[in-house]
């Protein structure tokens, strides 16, 4: 049986002392959330969509009704919008590195899954052309990039598109760290063309995981397909997570600032760090989100990583899970305190 080996490593993993690998904010209690408690409901009309989430969420993006799907979380709405495109024998393209699960879901659909580069950390448009074949049915890659953090602008997205158009393919963008962007988010790139798909959720940015609130935005043919796959999975959604998310969307503003003061606390501390430790690492400065890809110069990321474990008890994800064995991924959304003691005992451990 296949499995995600990322997916695996993660939940059965020992948990370290400091924790700073991990990709999203610290999570939300139910007391931060206005009028959770009330909002909690158990029984309620949800068949192909909550329709006050359906409508929270058309009104955010400015996109019709009917162009959007909702999920547990983005990993299923990835492999919906994935599922509702490709079928065995087709060609998907995805960008090196890949966050694992976007290579295994088509692998799994049986698809033949290629590559396009991205070179340091950004899309490689000469690539991507160079893989586009008449066979081409979709081309996936995450904008922020993860593990990066790295973020592509609208025309090199626009230039995907076209691309995808001329075989007639369609582009998903995961965009689950996108509102990472405090000050000038740009457009959601479905706004960018009638083949684009993007996939989202309230997970990273606002500390709100365990309501497991996730969406597909697509063209209304693709989300009538993605309706109709839901039905494999079962009848309804989990009403008192979507009546909840429709009261976080009414207050996202709060947890925007809240994630805001979290990385503004966070971020000096790793670029404090980054500067500290120069010569053992090297990195692209991420551009959103609360992650980086620092890179070892010497030696086994690997065995850097199992040893600051066990030495040290700290936890980073090792750049194994992402396709780059030489770099491990860096979280900064954590406690502050957490952060600053992990990265000192890194620090500890490069100098070693």
């Amino acid at each position: 049986m296949r499995k995600i080996i990322y997916m695996e490593w993660v939940k059965t993993r020992p948990r370290a002392r400091y924790e700073i690998g991990g990709s999203g904010i610290i999570s939300v209690h139910i007391d931060e959330l206005p009028e959770a408690r009330d909002a909690l409901e158990i029984n309620d009309f949800n068949l192909y969509g909550y329709r006050p989430l359906i409508r929270a969420l058309a009104e955010r993006y400015q996109v019709s009704v009917d162009q959007v799907v909702t999920a547990p979380g983005t990993s299923m709405a990835n492999y919906l919008a994935i599922a509702a495109i490709v079928g065995a024998g087709d060609e998907v393209l995805v960008e090196h590195p890949a966050y694992e699960p976007l290579l295994d879901i088509p692998e799994l659909l049986g698809a033949k899954v290629g590559r396009f580069a991205r070179r340091r950390f950004h899309v490689d448009l000469g690539s991507l052309a160079d893989q586009v074949s008449p066979r081409t049915k979709l081309i996936i890659l995450t904008n922020p990039h993860n593990p990066s953090g790295i973020l592509e602008p609208p025309e090199v997205l626009s230039e995907i598109g076209r691309l995808a158009a001329k075989v007639g393919a369609y582009v998903l963008v995961d965009e689950v760290y996108m509102d990472f962007l405090f000050q000038t988010p740009p457009r959601t790139a479905v706004h960018l063309g009638p083949n684009f798909l993007m996939t989202c959720s309230l997970t990273k940015v606002y500390g709100l995981d365990g309501l497991r609130c996730g969406w597909v935005l697509g063209p209304p043919d693709v989300v009538k397909a993605m309706w109709r796959l839901q039905d494999f999975f079962g009848v309804n959604g989990v009403i008192p997570g979507e009546t909840t998310s429709v009261v976080a969307f009414k207050h996202l503003e709060r947890f925007r600032e809240r994630s805001q003061s979290i990385l503004a606390a966070n971020r000096p501390l790793v670029d404090q760090f980054m500067a500290a430790n120069e010569a053992a690492l090297d990195w692209a400065p991420p551009d959103a989100g609360p992650v980086c890809f620092p890179r070892l110069r010497s030696g086994s990321a690997d065995d850097f990583c199992a040893r600051l474990r066990a030495e040290h008890d700290v936890g980073v994800i090792p750049g194994r899970f992402f396709e780059m064995p030489d770099h491990f991924r860096i979280g900064f959304g954590g406690p502050t305190e957490d952060l600053q003691s992990g990265l000192e005992l890194l620090s500890r451990a490069i100098r070693r």
